[in-house]
């Protein structure tokens, strides 16, 4: 049983697996196969000032 999870284990290592850039990426490759995703992102407005102390 022991030879067997290291051999488990040695197959699981040697696999080439390419990892994701960054998460956006690895979601939207997720959802390709189901048509992806379309989702339009809102401008952003600038930043209001901060309120002054009295």
């Amino acid at each position: 049983m022991e030879e067997e999870a290291r051999v488990i284990l040695r197959e699981a290592v040697a696999e080439d697996t390419e990892t994701p850039i960054n998460l956006a990426e690895a979601i939207a490759a997720r959802f390709e196969r189901v048509g992806g995703v379309g989702i339009e992102i809102p401008a952003r407005e600038p930043m209001r000032q901060p309120p002054k102390p009295r």
